[in-house]
């Protein structure tokens, strides 16, 4: 178990062995009952250095948006049912103004599933697309528990990152979960924290040294 974060994060980068720019994930297991609503942690925030990915952002605007990477029309909708525009292919992330969400609905089979339909938790659903847009390009990542575990995976950039940035990245995560503790979470609501990247080893951090 690693002590120091800035240790650990040099370590896997040492580590890492892929022929391409390999990234660096975040893995916390907490003491929650997530089957409980007040227990769930749910919340977003933009990382200082960005996840080190380049997003392809849709939008489904009343004006067009100079930032996104695909404005779409209303008819646009049909050729993502047919699959002619893909997610991860035409776009990564879908932001709508809210007056768009009934014409989205006929899609949701194909958005939900690639965990891309927008929504108002998340910020992809809001009037002011243009502003949702600039935070998804510069890192806005959304952290969540899953589903059925009390278990959060995210990332917090790529082994090309200098370690002191993953470490800034890192702490603006810890930070934020910080924050967003539910109140009835016992006193030892972390129960570990894993660092690994992409085909490489997992290491294990103190929550003390990132304050948890």
């Amino acid at each position: 178990m690693y002590n120091n974060t800035l240790e650990a994060l040099n370590q896997i980068k040492n580590d890492c062995k892929t022929n391409f720019d390999s990234t660096i994930e975040l893995h916390i297991n907490l003491n929650l009952d997530v089957k409980k609503a007040d227990q769930m942690i749910r919340f977003t925030t933009v990382l200082p250095n960005g996840t080190g990915k380049t997003v392809k952002v849709a939008v489904l605007a009343s004006t067009e948006i100079k930032e996104a990477d695909l404005n779409l029309k209303e008819e646009d909708l049909d050729l993502i049912i047919s699959g002619k525009l893909r997610v991860g292919n035409d776009f990564d992330l879908l932001v709508a103004e809210p007056a768009f969400m009934s014409k989205i609905a006929k899609v949701a089979r194909v958005l939900g599933p690639a965990g891309v339909m927008p929504n108002p938790k998340n910020g992809t659903v809001t009037s002011d697309v243009k502003k949702a847009v600039e935070q998804l390009k510069k890192g806005k990542i959304e952290i969540r528990t899953e589903q059925n575990f009390p278990i959060i995976h995210t990332v917090i950039g790529k082994s090309s990152f200098e370690a002191k940035q993953l470490e800034e990245n890192l702490a603006d995560i810890t930070t934020s979960l910080k924050q967003n503790r539910p109140s009835k979470a016992k006193p030892d609501w972390i129960k570990s924290i894993f660092l690994s990247s992409t085909m490489g080893g997992s290491y294990q951090l103190d929550p003390k040294s990132v304050n948890l």
